[in-house]
């Protein structure tokens, strides 16, 4: 776990057919800033798993690949709320996803994804501009499937000037968990 550490003016790459190369991972972390940053590798951009709080990421150019997710949650008993994140003036260029937050169904810890702010994001050429997926299962069929919902609550996310272009016809996918809807 970091906490209070700046990330400025850094390029990140990796092929763009090279599995599990997230460009950065953070988890347990608090009170981080990245900015003025270019990331394209074979993974997400920037990956945001459980306990971090407090995290600011602004000016970044993100693609090819995946984009900014947070996740996914929930598959562990001990993992911790996920809260307090702005991310704003960034490009995706190309990318799978834009603004992604992933849950495993049925999870095993009840936490909270709460007080987000996505504002100013241009997409280019994106397959899921906006995709919050409750029922996180990469290697189907899964144990969970028969189990139930995602006890991932998700709340008070600000959504604020989001534009540009998507490569399929459903740019918004908001799969949010029956059991815990999503609010706010």
């Amino acid at each position: 776990s970091v906490h209070h550490f700046n990330i400025t003016g850094v390029t990140i790459t990796a092929p763009s057919d090279s599995p599990n190369t997230d460009g950065i991972k953070m988890g347990s972390c608090s009170n981080i800033h990245i900015s003025n940053t270019n990331i394209g590798t074979g993974d997400d951009c920037i990956a945001i798993l459980s306990g971090t709080t407090n995290l600011d990421i602004s000016n970044v150019k993100c693609g090819p690949r995946h984009g900014i997710c947070v996740g996914s949650l929930g598959k562990n008993k001990d993992e911790k709320d996920v809260k307090d994140l702005t991310i704003r003036d960034i490009v995706f260029n190309g990318t799978s996803d834009g603004i992604r937050i992933k849950t495993w169904e049925s999870s095993a810890s009840k936490i909270l994804v709460s007080n987000f702010v996505y504002e100013n994001i241009q997409m280019i050429d994106v397959e899921k501009a906006i995709n919050i997926d409750q029922k996180y299962c990469p290697h189907p069929p899964c144990e969970h499937e028969k189990k139930g919902e995602s006890h991932v609550q998700i709340q008070d996310i600000k959504l604020k000037n989001i534009y540009g272009t998507s490569k399929n016809k459903l740019a918004v996918n908001l799969q949010c968990s029956k059991s815990f809807p999503c609010k706010n």
